[in-house]
């Protein structure tokens, strides 16, 4: 399904409002069932770190990704709110799981520490009342929040630097001495 979204969006860029609404109301569609679906599947699983949470999680932070960046003009700056808010415990609940499962080093740890130091500053730019409402674990202050910012963007940067970019030009190399 995001797939599909995403063709849409790219596929068709002049289309105007028409276009950006029917997306729009299939992206919406999909971030809301799977938060209901994470929801539920949290009380039913009894394991906050199943993987088939994992898999949800990451298509919730993709769903609010594309509506964020593909439907801005639609969005209101509370609506914008509201979905970083929805956004940031699926971002953080996902990252735990993602160590647990994959270790600190991973790429896919990478990326969603990136989202989540993305989705902070976006909230302490635009509604810190929100952010600080959360009441997520080590970002009970405006302070609290962004040193956890900090820590999240160095992460990815730490492990971004551990898979070089260049790593087919190396391997190459490396074969050839």
């Amino acid at each position: 399904m995001v797939v599909e979204l995403q063709a849409m969006f790219l596929s068709k860029p002049d289309e105007g409002l028409s276009m950006s609404s029917a997306s729009f109301e299939r992206a919406a569609a999909l971030e809301l069932t799977v938060w209901e679906l994470i929801t539920a599947a949290k009380a039913s699983l009894g394991n906050n770190n199943h993987i088939l949470l994992s898999r949800c999680r990451r298509l919730h932070l993709d769903s609010i990704e594309i509506l964020l960046e593909h439907c801005s003009s639609i969005l209101d700056n509370k609506a914008s709110t509201e979905l970083m808010a929805r956004f940031l415990p699926s971002a953080r609940e996902l990252l735990e799981s993602q160590k647990l499962r994959l270790g600190n080093d991973h790429t896919d740890v990478a990326r969603t520490s990136n989202d989540i130091s993305m989705g902070i500053q976006a909230l302490l730019s635009h509604s810190p009342k929100r952010l600080l409402s959360l009441q997520l674990q080590d970002m009970r202050s405006l302070d609290q929040c962004s040193r956890f910012e900090h820590s999240c963007r160095k992460e990815k940067e730490r492990i971004e630097k551990l898979f070089p970019k260049d790593a087919n030009n190396i391997i190459a190399m490396v074969k050839e001495a």
